[in-house]
C-alpha cells in the first residue's frame, strides 16, 4: 500500500510517494516516486484542473427518441423500404417517412424547415446523416416515389405489426371522416383532392381536402385512412371505401373473432348497410330522423333505465329494416337532452333577436328614418331564411312576411312543435345493429366509443402536436404522402400513450409528448486543446419524477450514446 512520507534536505522539505513491505522481517521502502515540495504539487494540480467549460449544446431527445422506439419495435423502417426500395446512398425512403412522421407528431414544420429541426434533435447522431440530405428537394423527390398502392399496403403490413406487438383491442373499430381546409389556389388544376365544400372548420372560402379514419375503441389508435376529395359527403365516402375496409377488416379478424364497425349516421343509407350484410361486417350505426320512423313518438314510459349506464334510457325493438332483419335500439340520455335543449333554446334567443331587429329596421324604412333602396318582400324572405339555417330553427318559428307595401315582418313561436320537441326528439339517438345478441347497453356503449375517433381528429388539428395543416403541398399524390406521415405521427403517439397508460401513468397524448419534449440531451463543450475529459460531457438533462418514469417506461435510455473524447 502507497503512503507519502516528507524528507528534510537542506533545510526544505520535499515529499515522496513510497511502498513498503517487509525485507528479512524488517520493513523496507521498494519504490519511492518524488513529488516536489507543496508548492510544486499545488501547482501541478492546478495546472491540470479542467477549465471551464466553452458552451453548452442541447438537441431534443425524449420525443424523438420515445416514437422512433416504437418505429423498432414495429420494424417500420424494414416495412416501408420493403415497399418502396431505392439505391443503397443516403437516407431510404423510410427514413424520410418517419422523419415526417416525428416532426409531424413534435413539432410540425415545413419541408424547407425540417432540416434544421432534424438538426436540433438528437437523430442527426443515430442516424449519421447531414442535415443537407433532408433538404426540401429531396424530400418532394422521395414522396414523388411514394405511390398510393404501396402506401396502402405499408399500412396494411403496419396492422400486422400492431396487432402483434402491442395486441390492440379491435373488437370494436370507430370510422368517421372530417376535413381540412388548404390554401391552395383556386385556379390550381393539379389537385382535384382539394375541393370547396362543407367545411367544418367554417372556412367556406377555402378548398379542403377529407379524411376517412377507423381507429380502435381503445385509446384511439388509428388502423385504417383514406384521404379524399373535400366536396364529397359522408354517404359517398362510406360507399367508396367499404371494399377496402373489409380487407381491413377480414385482417383483424384473424386476431379478433368478432369485429364491430360502428359508425354515425351521416354513413348511414340502404346500400351501405346491405353491402355491409352482404359481406358478413358486424356493425352498429347512428340513424338520421327520416330513417327513425314512428320509433321517436314512443313515450319514454316504454324506455328501460340503463342499469350500468347513468341517466340513460332505452327501447329496443326488431324488424325488417332497409330489407333486412335488425336491432333498433333508441337511447335517451338525459345529460344529452340538456346539452341538447340549451343549444335550441340559445338558438332561438338569437334567431328571435334577429327577427325582431329585421323588423325593426323594416319599420324605421317605413318612417323614413332610414335612407335607400326599399325592402322587397322576396328580399327580407332570403333575409329570413338566412337567420333560420340552423338545425329546427325553420320549425320553431312560424314568420310572416306582407306582400303589400311597406314590408313588415310578423313571427311567433310554435310551441307545439316546441313540445315535440322535448318530449319525442332531444336527448334521443336511433341506433340500429346486426348484432342480435348484444344487449342495449352494449350497443349504446359501442356508439358512444365515436368519441374515440373525435379526439383522433381533434389531435390532428391541435396546434401544437400533430397538427395536419398547413400541408404545404398542391398535388394530390403529395397530400395523400402528406397524410400517410400524419396518420402514422398519431399512431405513434397513441401506441406510446398506450403503453404509458397500461404501466399506470393516465394522461392525454398531448400531456405526455408535451412531457417527453422537455426532456433534452445536454452536452459540455471544452476548448479545444485542454486536458478536460471528455468522455462524461454527453448527458441528458435533469427530468422530473414524472419524466423519469416516462423515460423507464419507453425505454428511451437505449438511445443515451457515450460519446469518446
Amino acid at each position: 500500500m502507497a503512503s507519502i512520507i516528507k524528507k528534510r534536505k537542506k533545510g526544505r522539505f520535499y515529499y515522496y510517494a513510497v511502498k513498503s513491505q517487509r525485507v528479512n522481517g524488517k520493513p523496507r521502502i521498494v519504490w519511492q516516486k518524488y513529488l516536489g515540495t507543496v508548492e510544486g504539487i499545488v501547482e501541478k494540480i492546478e495546472s491540470t484542473k479542467p477549465p471551464p467549460p466553452k458552451e453548452t449544446v442541447l438537441w431534443n431527445f425524449g420525443g424523438v427518441t420515445a416514437l422512433l422506439g416504437i418505429t423498432q419495435q414495429l420494424g417500420l423502417m424494414e416495412i416501408i423500404n420493403r415497399q418502396l426500395p431505392k439505391r443503397n446512398q443516403g437516407p431510404t425512403t423510410g427514413h424520410y417517412l418517419i422523419l415526417a412522421a416525428l416532426n409531424r407528431a413534435l413539432e410540425p414544420c415545413s419541408k424547407v424547415q425540417i432540416g434544421h429541426w432534424y438538426q436540433d434533435t438528437v437523430l442527426q447522431r443515430l442516424w449519421g446523416f447531414k442535415p443537407e440530405a433532408f433538404s426540401s428537394q429531396r424530400f418532394w423527390d422521395q414522396m414523388s416515389l411514394c405511390g398510393e398502392e404501396a402506401l396502402h399496403k405499408i399500412e396494411g403490413d403496419l396492422l400486422g405489426r400492431i396487432m402483434e406487438v402491442f395486441h390492440v383491442d379491435s373488437q370494436c373499430l370507430l370510422y368517421d371522416t372530417t376535413n381540412f381546409f388548404t390554401f391552395i389556389d383556386t385556379y390550381n388544376d393539379r389537385s382535384n383532392l382539394a375541393q370547396r365544400g362543407n367545411s367544418k372548420a367554417k372556412r367556406h372560402d377555402l378548398r379542403q381536402v377529407g379524411l376517412a379514419l377507423i381507429v380502435s375503441r381503445s385509446f384511439g389508435i388509428p388502423l385504417f385512412h383514406r384521404v379524399y376529395p373535400g366536396n364529397v359527403n359522408d354517404q359517398k365516402v362510406f360507399s367508396g371505401v367499404i371494399s377496402e375496409m373489409v380487407k381491413t377488416y377480414r385482417r383483424l379478424m384473424e386476431a379478433v373473432e368478432d369485429v364491430t364497425l360502428v359508425f354515425d349516421k351521416g354513413c348511414s343509407s340502404y346500400d351501405n348497410l346491405d353491402r355491409l350484410q352482404d359481406e358478413k361486417v358486424h356493425f352498429v350505426a347512428a340513424l338520421g330522423i327520416q330513417c327513425a320512423g314512428q320509433l321517436l313518438e314512443e313515450p319514454l314510459e316504454k324506455f328501460k333505465i340503463s342499469s350500468k349506464l347513468a341517466g340513460v334510457r332505452s327501447y329496443r325493438t326488431s324488424g325488417e329494416f332497409f330489407g333486412h332483419e335488425r336491432t333498433m335500439v333508441v337511447s335517451y340520455s338525459e345529460s344529452f337532452f340538456a346539452k341538447q335543449l340549451a343549444g335550441v333554446t340559445n338558438r332561438m334567443v338569437k334567431c328571435e333577436r334577429q327577427l325582431k331587429s329585421l323588423s325593426g329596421q323594416l319599420e324605421k324604412h317605413r318612417q323614413g328614418k332610414i335612407r335607400g333602396r326599399k325592402p322587397t318582400s322576396d328580399g327580407v324572405r332570403e333575409k329570413i331564411k338566412e337567420i333560420l339555417n340552423f338545425q329546427f330553427m325553420k320549425d320553431l318559428f312560424t314568420v310572416e312576411v306582407t306582400e303589400a307595401e311597406p314590408v313588415q315582418v310578423n313571427y311567433r313561436l310554435n310551441h307545439d312543435y316546441f313540445s315535440w320537441l322535448t318530449e319525442h326528439r332531444l336527448g334521443k339517438t336511433v341506433l340500429v345493429s346486426d348484432q342480435e345478441s348484444w344487449t342495449d347497453d352494449e350497443i349504446i356503449s359501442a356508439y358512444r366509443g365515436q368519441d374515440e375517433v373525435e379526439k383522433a381528429f381533434r389531435h390532428l388539428k391541435n396546434i401544437d402536436f400533430l397538427h395536419w395543416q398547413p400541408a404545404y403541398h398542391w398535388t394530390d399524390q403529395k397530400l395523400k404522402v402528406h397524410g400517410f406521415y400524419c396518420v402514422l405521427g398519431l399512431t405513434l403517439a397513441a401506441l406510446a400513450r398506450k403503453s404509458v397508460v397500461e404501466a399506470g401513468i393516465d394522461m392525454t397524448i398531448e400531456k405526455l409528448l408535451g412531457e417527453l419534449e422537455e426532456i433534452k440531451e445536454t452536452a459540455v463543450i471544452y476548448p479545444p486543446g485542454t486536458l478536460a475529459h471528455r468522455k462524461d460531457h454527453i448527458t441528458l438533462a435533469r427530468m422530473t419524477s414524472l419524466q423519469k418514469k416516462i423515460a423507464s417506461i419507453l425505454n428511451i435510455a437505449q438511445f443515451q450514446i457515450e460519446v469518446e473524447g
